[in-house]
């Protein structure tokens, strides 16, 4: 039955006495009672669906808020995808609606939103506010808590307005420790309002609202990303890290839709990566998700594609998805699978995260468990080995990736140099799907045979084996190593593909722009991984045509001072794009990750979806005419600027207008 509250048939033309009452009735649990249909689900297909998803937002909903009066119900009515297209033949876009303009909610009707959410609705203060004297939340005690906590991813995804890499976003609030001497706290780039997404129909009003306002919207699930695609100015914030159901559907599910059986979990979209291993593990199973323990599987990471230790074996995190349950920008809930919304299915598996709709939860694959071995080394240039011999030791590494990858193997590996003629690579680690340490051992002795008649010594040499993924994600990389929240460092990424190992010539112009790049930034991280041949899961989809010819996936970064200006940082940012340029044409047609990438790559559309873009962008308009959902370099991206830019800086601070 659906639920209302009689409060909610107030006209809002009478704001004062709508003020009056607001204030005299704060929403509490006793007095709410959302917008919201609990739907009955068929037998058939009960086992399918989540708790949180039975609570939606229908048509009855919205009648039954029209039999009360409520005068302002079409800011929360559904629209038609195709009625709105068509209309746009006669009309464009108008830039989102801003705080300060006359058309912006005012804080009667978030009121209003927040009690047919039940109660979901945050103001969205910065968290490091407790920090400034000059903000109401000021807190010496707790900002000493917070700055204590504040670089760690697990903080982060904690705080509605927590992401670890706030650099795009606008450097607005730090803690004081962390930003610029002098610096104060302001909204700046991060989101107005959060709806705490608990259930479907809170999503959907999210959604309905925000596109009959004309708002900015954003969707956190984590905050992992590199270039703050959840964040906005004046935005209303979906928040899905609660979404957090995780279950089992039995080792000989059955999907319909793709005729796929065996076993397979259906899991909430704010699942971490790290919660997911471990239900797996406890069933002798183990799925495709990434290295870093906090990113939630079903946000960004696997609507980016997502590369995880597995897929050398399986292929990408997007690969596995047999299904996807989605709030459309049209506010609509729907199922999207091979059969229902095909076109949809193809895009949001890689297609890029905050883009398509609200993703609520995904049915994956799952595999049975294996052993995982690992082996870390590093070697070094020294008085003893000269810069020239270290790089051949480089290029001994180099040459084993094909076989190292067709093995189903991962490796983790760096090369830093201080000064040019003083650097050192370091594995941490090679890792060895259903392999023991013979296995490793057997793939990595002709390397250190080579290292060792070029006079390289090899040291560090650790071999570790564990009983699967779980155990060797948490014996690898301790809960503490990433660090986040900081803002003096930005990345760039390139897939280096495996035509470049065929030819003798193209791979020493490879090593040459790697090392070209090490040798101005300092440093280099890399990954050497494939998205592997799959025949148990439909690999026709949206992930970057780049990355089923990729060898190795490296990043390179720039950096500059604690006390930067915008204009010192935009410099550095700039500088990052003409030391990526050699990797580019050292991979001519090839491509970049874009959930690892730089947000001022060039020509970001080729780099970031390749030969897709074109039907992407085709069916951006189609299901989201209304340009409801916008993230830097998403499909449909360049329709749009934000206002109040710098070159090769751009935040999310902002009003974001048409083009």
């Amino acid at each position: 039955m659906a639920r209302h509250l009689l409060l909610a048939a107030l006209p809002l033309v009478n704001l004062a006495l709508a003020q009056t009452i607001l204030d005299d009735i704060p929403v509490t649990e006793e007095n709410v009672a959302p917008a919201v249909e609990d739907i009955t689900i068929p037998p058939p297909l009960a086992a399918e669906v989540l708790p949180f998803e039975a609570s939606q937002l229908t048509p009855n909903v919205i009648v039954n808020l029209t039999n009360y009066n409520l005068s302002d119900v079409q800011l929360f009515d559904f629209e038609d995808a195709d009625e709105a297209l068509g209309k746009r033949t006669f009309g464009r876009r108008s830039c989102k609606t801003y705080p300060g303009d006359s058309l912006y909610p005012h804080r009667l009707v978030w009121g209003l939103l927040n009690i047919l959410l039940g109660g979901a609705l945050i103001e969205g203060t910065p968290p490091a506010s407790a920090c400034y004297s000059d903000w109401p939340q000021y807190n010496q005690a707790k900002c000493d808590d917070i700055t204590a906590k504040w670089t760690t991813p697990q903080y982060q995804m904690s705080e509605p307005l927590g992401y670890d890499y706030p650099i795009f976003e606008g450097v607005n609030c730090l803690p004081p420790p962390l930003t610029r001497t002098g610096a104060s706290c302001i909204q700046g780039g991060l989101p107005s309002y959060v709806v705490k997404a608990t259930n479907v129909a809170q999503v959907q009003l999210a959604v309905n609202f925000a596109r009959n306002l004309n708002l900015r919207l954003v969707v956190k699930n984590k905050g992992h990303d590199f270039n703050a695609k959840s964040t906005g100015a004046g935005a209303l914030s979906i928040w899905t890290h609660h979404l957090q159901d995780i279950k089992y559907l039995g080792k000989d599910y059955y999907h319909r839709a793709s005729g796929y059986q065996g076993p397979a979990f259906k899991i909430g979209s704010g699942v971490t990566a790290i919660d997911l291993y471990q239900a797996a593990d406890n069933l002798g199973l183990h799925v495709v998700g990434g290295a870093a323990r906090t990113v939630g599987i079903g946000g960004g990471y696997t609507l980016g594609g997502g590369h995880s230790p597995l897929s050398s074996m399986y292929g990408m995190a997007a690969d596995q998805v047999l299904s996807m349950q989605v709030v459309l920008p049209s506010g609509k809930f729907v199922t999207v699978d091979e059969k229902n919304y095909p076109d949809l299915f193809f895009a949001l598996r890689g297609g890029g995260g905050g883009t398509w709709g609200i993703v609520t939860s995904l049915v994956i694959r799952a595999y049975p468990r294996t052993p995982v071995t690992t082996l870390a080394y590093s070697f070094a240039s020294s008085a003893n080995v000269e810069i020239e011999t270290f790089w051949k030791g480089v290029d001994a590494v180099m040459t084993k990736f094909p076989e190292w990858a067709d093995a189903g193997m991962y490796h983790y590996w760096s090369i830093a140099c201080l000064v040019v003629d003083d650097c050192s690579f370091s594995m941490a680690p090679s890792w060895g799907n259903d392999m023991d340490t013979a296995a490793v051992k057997a793939t990595a002795e002709p390397l250190f045979e080579e290292l060792a008649a070029l006079g390289i010594p090899i040291s560090g040499v650790e071999y570790k084996e564990y009983s699967g993924v779980l155990a060797a994600i948490e014996g690898t990389w301790a809960p503490e190593t990433e660090q986040v929240g900081i803002w003096s460092f930005h990345t760039g990424s390139r897939l280096l593909p495996r035509s470049n190992w065929a030819d003798p010539a193209k791979l020493a112009a490879q090593t040459a722009a790697l090392r070209q790049g090490v040798e101005k930034a300092g440093m280099m991280l890399a990954y050497t991984i494939k998205a592997a041949e799959n025949p148990s899961v439909n690999q026709t989809n949206a992930v970057n045509p780049a990355w089923r010819e990729t060898l190795s996936h490296a990043m390179l970064g720039a950096t500059w001072g604690a006390e930067a200006t915008p204009q010192e940082i935009a410099d550095a940012n700039k500088r990052l794009v003409e030391w990526m340029q050699p990797w580019r044409d050292a991979s001519p047609g090839a491509g970049a990750y874009l959930n690892e990438a730089d947000i001022n790559e060039p020509n970001w559309q080729q780099a970031f979806y390749g030969e897709h873009y074109d039907y992407l962008y085709q069916l951006k308009q189609k299901y989201d005419p209304w340009g409801l959902l916008y993230a830097p370099t998403a499909v449909g991206a360049e329709d749009w600027y934000i206002t109040n830019q710098i070159d090769y800086y751009p935040t999310q601070n902002g009003r974001l207008c048409p083009k």
